[in-house]
């Protein structure tokens, strides 16, 4: 190992197929008007896989049914995605619709039905057309290749802008894995251990039960740490595949191995999550939101979306104005027990309250600050050692459209 090199970089225009033996497909089905709406994650031979699922009680049927098939099963060869139609709410014909999507998916595959896990985004209360589902697995399957995973990136999306894809490169003894992933996320996006939807796979070879470990931890500390409108999805997952192509094996022992491949997979994560608040429902700001000195993560991290979901304070960041008593109001709002004496506020460097206190300060310099893309607000509780950073977005006349007239955008 040349240890002068970085041992982790970002693969260049990475996505989930620049990891070696990850092949996707993507089509349009006919769920959407014209936007492609069906995608197809296939990882040949053994893997081992674990997912991190929404706890929405209306969790969707897609949501049970792959829960189960991992409980069975932790050797996962493909993923089948649909957008447009959410399968949630649904009942008895909604399960038996996403199962015989794992009976299609594995005839059209050649391989077992426990294998195969399923993923649906959309208009919830909608049944699958399974005529469609059909049209769209013999379409991808025959067109499956290494070079899909921009469209696959894509068609996963419903009235996200963008595609969100990311990939990391680890270097290690003369040798490398690499993990990459999609995800997509605007509406409804405020993570309760799982991700609007994220697809990642690595060709390291991990065990599930420490795949499980590091998934849970990351995604803990990542995706949960995130809000665009306080609205948990009934959809949400996180899946992620290991392949053990590399040769590379990721154990507890090695801690030096075992540590890069967790930064690297927190790292591929966040840059996921920043994608999806940067995308988030006509959002003009990425706002950071820094908890510090609160009693533990726990505390810090709801303190943190207390302000994150604060509508005043949402709308206040859209009008560039410093109007840091929304902050406090909303810390304020917070059910446990804190301290308000001790409590501080600063935006980009710059004290607005101090020991719960208005302080003299800089207003037009304050608000020049929130003319930028990228705003950091630290909030210091002073009693403890819990951190938690929390990111999430403004709220615009854009929202509104966005989400009044969602089923026009179908």
């Amino acid at each position: 190992m040349n240890i002068s090199e970085p041992l982790i970089t970002q693969v260049e225009h990475g996505t989930i197929t620049s990891v070696p033996g990850v092949f996707t497909s993507s089509c349009h089905c006919g769920i959407r008007k014209a936007k492609e709406d069906f995608s197809v994650i296939f990882v040949p031979g053994d893997t081992d896989c674990s997912g991190v699922f929404t706890t929405n009680k209306f969790a969707a049927a897609p949501v049970a049914v792959s829960k189960k098939q991992l409980e069975k099963n932790r050797n996962i060869n493909a993923i089948i995605v649909n957008s447009g139609i959410a399968n949630a709410c649904t009942g008895d014909q909604g399960v038996a619709n996403a199962l015989k999507t794992v009976e299609l998916a594995a005839r059209y595959l050649n391989i077992p039905e426990q294998n195969i896990l399923v993923s649906s985004t959309g208009r919830i209360g909608r049944q699958l057309p399974l005529d469609k589902i059909e049209y769209g697995l013999q379409h991808c399957i025959r067109n499956l290749g290494s070079e899909n995973g921009h469209n696959t990136a894509k068609a996963i999306l419903t009235i996200d802008k963008h595609p969100n894809e990311f990939a990391v490169k680890v270097s290690w003894a003369g040798k490398y894995f690499v993990i990459g992933g999609i995800a997509k996320g605007s509406v409804m996006v405020e993570p309760n251990m799982a991700t609007t939807l994220s697809f990642i796979a690595t060709n390291a070879k991990i065990s599930y039960d420490l795949l499980d470990k590091l998934l849970f931890d990351c995604v803990d500390r990542t995706f949960n740490c995130i809000s665009t409108d306080g609205c948990q999805s009934t959809n949400d997952m996180a899946l992620f595949i290991a392949n053990g192509e590399s040769g590379i094996e990721i154990t507890e022992e090695n801690e030096e191995l075992f540590g890069l491949f967790k930064q690297a997979l927190y790292v591929m994560l966040e840059d996921l999550c920043l994608k999806v608040v940067e995308d988030g429902e006509g959002a003009t700001k990425v706002i950071e939101i820094a908890v510090n000195g609160a009693s533990d993560k726990n505390e810090a991290r709801s303190i943190g979306k207390k302000i994150a979901n604060s509508i005043l304070f949402k709308a206040a960041m859209y009008g560039e104005d410093i109007n840091w008593g929304r902050i406090a109001a909303a810390i304020g709002s917070f059910e446990g027990n804190i301290d308000t004496s001790k409590i501080d506020i600063s935006c980009g460097g710059i004290s607005v309250m101090k020991n719960g206190m208005s302080v003299g300060f800089d207003e037009d310099g304050a608000n020049r600050l929130l003319k930028e893309r990228h705003i950091k607000f630290v909030i210091n509780m002073n009693s403890g050692a819990g951190f938690a950073r929390v990111l999430t977005n403004d709220i615009t006349y854009e929202y509104i459209k966005l989400n009044a007239f969602y089923k026009k955008q179908q």
